[in-house]
């Protein structure tokens, strides 16, 4: 997911001037001491400065705007939304604590409550390309598709060549289960930006749930060119090498990536299904042990461990999988684009 990070200066966004020529000069002798501090990173320290200005004066103004600002430098987006929404209701017209306060939200997770902020937001800015991606971007992990298609289309309207936006656009699509569309979204993408990290993982991934598995390889190889050590594209890879009756590359990439994280779960069935067929039945018993161990939800790698333990004449266990395969059995559906793991354009963690 792409966080605005330091890009609030995109957005007109800094320290507030020191509004606080006020009745207590103590007050405001901390307000310019911490405003100070800021100014020269040291966020920590001006957050002490600001809250002895509040406990002096709790009505100062522009002090819930620096603190907060304060606590965003640092990410703590729930203490910098409690202060931009005391400076949004001091002055409902400030564009700058109506960003802010929908940022500290996004950065929360709060992703509805941010698209309403940033939604006000970009009433006031409606050219504003940077603000309408966040916005398209809460309304999507909120949930909110059809409000996140129509913001990315206005985008595509502004620069019809974004490889983001039109990714972004595809996985909306693809989470509303229109797969042609998303996967029209992602070959657009990749004709902009080739080069642009993910733009051919996702590309493959819309291939790989169409079982359009030549392709999908394809474009997992051209991924795996730029960023030889992605997991996600090693598996998927493997996969559609397995799904297309070629295993050629397929333990190779599957162990690779299984070094580099443990923990995939489509890897290790795989590696499974490939070490049974060649009569390395100890070791793919493991893998699947592993699969369930990682999501034992999943029918599939309990079926696979059944089918092995029956070969095995080991009955007693071949029959407990086969029970579970049957209280699990469900018809499966690959998950949404935006939901595969380490896809990184999911929701920020």
């Amino acid at each position: 997911m792409r966080w605005f990070g330091d890009k609030a200066a995109l957005l007109g966004l800094g320290l507030a001037a020191a509004l606080w020529a006020a009745p207590d000069p103590r007050a405001a002798a901390e307000a310019d001491a911490g405003l100070a501090l800021a100014r020269e990173g040291k966020y920590q320290q001006a957050i002490s400065r600001y809250r002895t200005a509040l406990e002096l004066n709790p009505t100062l103004p522009g002090l819930p705007l620096n603190l907060g600002l304060a606590y965003f430098k640092l990410n703590r987006f729930a203490d910098a939304a409690a202060q931009f929404e005391k400076a949004a209701k001091a002055d409902p017209a400030s564009f700058q604590a109506r960003v802010l306060l929908g940022m500290s939200y996004y950065g929360s997770r709060r992703f509805a409550d941010a698209a309403l902020a940033l939604q006000r937001a970009s009433e006031q800015q409606p050219g504003n390309t940077e603000l309408r991606f966040k916005l398209a971007q809460s309304y999507l992990w909120s949930k909110q598709y059809e409000a996140a298609k129509r913001e990315f289309q206005v985008l595509l309207t502004q620069n019809p060549d974004s490889a983001p936006v039109h990714m972004l656009l595809g996985e909306v699509l693809d989470a509303a289960n229109q797969q042609e569309q998303a996967t029209a979204e992602f070959e657009a993408a990749a004709k902009a930006a080739p080069g642009e990290p993910e733009v051919h993982f996702g590309l493959g991934y819309l291939y790989w749930k169409q079982k359009r598995y030549d392709e999908a390889l394809r474009e997992f190889e051209a991924e795996l060119a730029g960023q030889p050590q992605h997991t996600q594209a090693l598996t998927y890879a493997a996969d559609a090498e397995i799904q297309a009756g070629s295993e050629k590359g397929a333990e190779d990439r599957l162990r690779r990536a299984l070094q580099m994280d443990p923990n995939i779960r489509l890897a290790h069935l795989d590696l499974g299904i490939l070490l049974a067929a060649k009569s390395r039945s100890t070791e793919a018993a493991v893998h699947f042990r592993e699969a369930i161990r990682i999501d034992p939800s999943k029918p599939d790698a309990h079926y696979r461990l059944g089918r092995l333990w029956h070969s095995m004449g080991r009955e007693a266990e071949a029959n407990a999988e086969f029970a579970k395969v049957k209280t699990l059995a469900q018809p499966e559906r690959p998950d949404p684009l935006i939901n595969v793991p380490g896809r990184g354009a999911g929701p920020p963690q």
